[in-house]
């Protein structure tokens, strides 16, 4: 977990310079990739997409594990209402919404997301935590009668703990999400680089004027999915 967490701030990193006069380089020593149509690094811009793509599932999982431990805790009256909302799938949703507005901003996707995927969250960690409700540890913090910020100073962390082993299939459904709406031309706009956006850009010219930056976002989107994929997580990678 801690390796996506630090992608975080890659949401902090500055836009490249523009230098249109420099658009469309070849690539060169100075430039390994070439440069955009618009005189950006692209290896430099390559890098700045990845690194927000990433920060910004890292944020979105963080939102959804909090609100999904929010349902599987406080939310057992309402569990009809988790299990509808499990029955649409993020995207379905989220594809209509923003074909309808013409694009969704950075803020508000993020938002959804989370706020979508939590309930999909929210059967797993149910089920870690019944089984501290049964326990002598639970039934005894109830006898005593602690009072609930001392409850929730000791088993927070605790808590967190069971959440956060779910946190790499949160932050995989939000990456893949908003790289879909980016690729699709419905996610944040040119202010909020991408993966997604520069799949958006450079696919339709690869067949016919081939860049090196649109064959390297293709490699490094292909190369997470494959590092993805169930049996390829390296150990310890949560």
């Amino acid at each position: 977990m801690r390796w996506r967490l630090a992608f975080l701030g890659g949401l902090l990193l500055p836009d490249l310079a523009l230098d249109p006069f420099q658009g469309g380089l070849a690539a060169t020593l100075r430039h390994p990739l070439g440069t955009d149509d618009l005189g950006r690094d692209a290896f430099l811009r390559l890098l700045l997409a990845s690194a927000r793509s990433l920060g910004f599932a890292s944020a979105c999982a963080l939102l959804a594990l909090t609100v999904g431990l929010l349902l599987a805790w406080r939310g057992r009256r309402l569990v009809g209402v988790w299990s509808a909302l499990r029955s649409l799938p993020p995207l379905l949703f989220l594809l209509p919404l923003a074909a309808a507005l013409d694009g969704l901003p950075a803020l508000p996707l993020g938002l959804l997301l989370g706020l979508l995927i939590a309930p999909h969250l929210e059967p797993p960690m149910r089920a870690r935590l019944e089984g501290f409700r049964h326990s002598p540890a639970w039934a005894a913090e109830r006898t005593l009668g602690a009072p609930w910020p001392s409850i929730l100073h000791r088993w927070s962390p605790w808590a967190w703990q069971q959440a956060v082993a779910l946190f790499p299939s949160a932050w995989l459904a939000a990456l893949w999400g908003e790289a879909t709406l980016s690729a699709l031309g419905l996610g944040p706009g040119p202010g909020q680089d991408s993966l997604g956006r520069l799949l958006a850009e450079e696919l339709p010219r690869l067949g016919s004027d081939p860049s090196p930056l649109g064959w390297a976002a293709l490699a490094a989107v292909l190369a997470l999915a494959w590092t993805s994929t169930p049996g390829r997580r390296p150990q310890g990678a949560a």
